[in-house]
């Protein structure tokens, strides 16, 4: 496991870099101080968890976070003082995973670093995967809950298909509405929640997979 530590504090970038160690052994960590040094860093590897301040020298958090999210599904774990819901809300509509406010706990950092490597775990994209209690297949769009087969129609299934395809990403209702309706669809916002809930009925036991972010959209993730 790769992780890199962006924090320009030097004292809590040390205190991280020795949670992480305590709690994933293995782990490669990187540390970056500066916005700049992150960019290069995050250009020239891949890493497998971001734990990412949003006030940097150079390039801010946000400016990150966009940068990541154009090219990979990379988790982030936002941390910040600007712990205002607008700031959060910011955050969370360029895709990250968590946020988490100033001051926090370093076991609390470490305990949702360890649960977003839980989501993020897949099988072998051939043939039947599984994802907590759901299972599917992407070529047969074969979609079953606790080995129960799940019948979806056309619309169902390319939303679940764009769920499966972002896990742990929060998508506005808008950035949905344009992935399976598509730009030129004249509907509106109440077609994404009302096919969010057919999805969810269908789903039964694996419905609160699918969870509502207030005032932003939807973010397809394992329940906690």
């Amino acid at each position: 496991m790769k992780v890199i530590i962006i924090e320009d504090e030097r004292r809590l970038n040390d205190v991280l870099h020795d949670y992480v160690q305590a709690s994933f052994p293995a782990a490669e960590i990187e540390q970056v101080f500066d916005g700049h040094s992150a960019l290069e860093k995050l250009t020239d590897h891949t890493y497998d968890v971001v734990l990412l301040d949003v006030m940097l020298p150079g390039p801010d958090g946000f400016t990150i976070a966009k940068m990541i999210r154009s090219t990979s599904k990379t988790p982030i774990i936002m941390l910040s003082a600007l712990s205002d819901e607008d700031n959060q809300i910011r955050g969370y509509e360029l895709g990250i995973d968590e946020f988490v406010k100033k001051p926090f706990s370093p076991k609390l950092v470490m305990k949702k670093v360890a649960a977003i490597l839980n989501r993020y775990q897949f099988q072998d994209p051939q043939g039947m995967q599984t994802y907590g209690i759901i299972s599917y297949d992407l070529e047969t769009q074969h979609v079953a809950v606790n080995q129960q087969p799940v019948q979806l129609n056309h619309n169902e299934w390319e939303l679940f298909n764009v769920f499966i395809h972002n896990v742990g990403i929060v998508f506005t209702r808008e950035a949905l509405l344009n992935k399976v309706w598509g730009y030129d669809y004249d509907g509106d916002d109440r077609t994404v929640d009302t096919h969010v809930k057919r999805l969810r009925q269908k789903l039964g036991d694996a419905a609160d997979y699918i969870k509502t972010i207030y005032r932003v959209g939807y973010q397809f993730t394992l329940p906690r």
